[in-house]
């Protein structure tokens, strides 16, 4: 299967919800089946999100360095859905983990989307949403050594909340969303499913 533009399959959601897995597991899938595939990460920049990150101190600053990282990383992503040399890029998490982010900081869904010039940057095919119960979420992921600043219960608790509020206002028509409304949406709660369930669950959904 070859397109003129790669399909670009974005698995977005709540921290310990199974991204990082279901990933792998697709990115399996598709090689299996033939299917060339890129597979890339947000935040891309390690160093703006991890040395400069961690220098941060508020809530604005954090909200910037991530608009910083969506850009650059939009540009480079443009070049390789263009190449024609992959049918899939294949991401963890997309620009609208920066809408849920910023929301749990306080910042509204237009500033984020006027921050990061979201109309500068490329839309995603397939947005697959994964969520858990943020408590569960966290016992698998208390132990990561690679875990970030914000993976703590109290902000995990919010992030839930605003992942679920995000695929909602989305499917409800919330004008600042809109830049997400082309994608076709699959929106799984993983709180009591296995990695193998979520991956069984997601590529059942998944049509070409």
């Amino acid at each position: 299967m070859k397109h003129k533009r790669s399909l670009w399959i974005a698995v977005t959601g709540l921290d310990g919800s199974g991204k990082t897995s279901l990933v792998e597991n697709l990115k399996n899938m598709f090689e299996a089946n033939g299917l060339s595939v890129y597979t890339d990460r947000l935040p891309h920049d390690q160093y703006i999100v991890k040395t400069l990150l961690d220098k941060s101190q508020d809530s604005y600053t954090d909200r910037l360095l991530f608009a910083v990282d969506n850009r650059l990383f939009g540009t480079e992503l443009k070049e390789i859905l263009s190449s024609e040399e992959y049918d899939i890029v294949l991401t963890q998490r997309c620009w609208l983990d920066s809408f849920v982010h910023g929301a749990v900081q306080g910042f509204s869904y237009s500033w984020i989307s006027e921050l990061n010039r979201i109309s500068d940057l490329p839309q995603a095919n397939i947005l697959i949403h994964l969520v858990a119960e943020s408590g569960i979420a966290y016992q698998r992921i208390c132990n990561d050594p690679e875990a970030d600043k914000f993976e703590y219960p109290e902000y995990m608790a919010r992030q839930e909340r605003e992942t679920r509020r995000a695929y909602r206002e989305i499917i409800t028509g919330n004008t600042d969303l809109q830049w997400f409304f082309t994608a076709n949406h699959i929106y799984l709660d993983t709180t009591q499913m296995t990695i193998q369930e979520v991956f069984e669950a997601v590529s059942a959904k998944l049509k070409f």
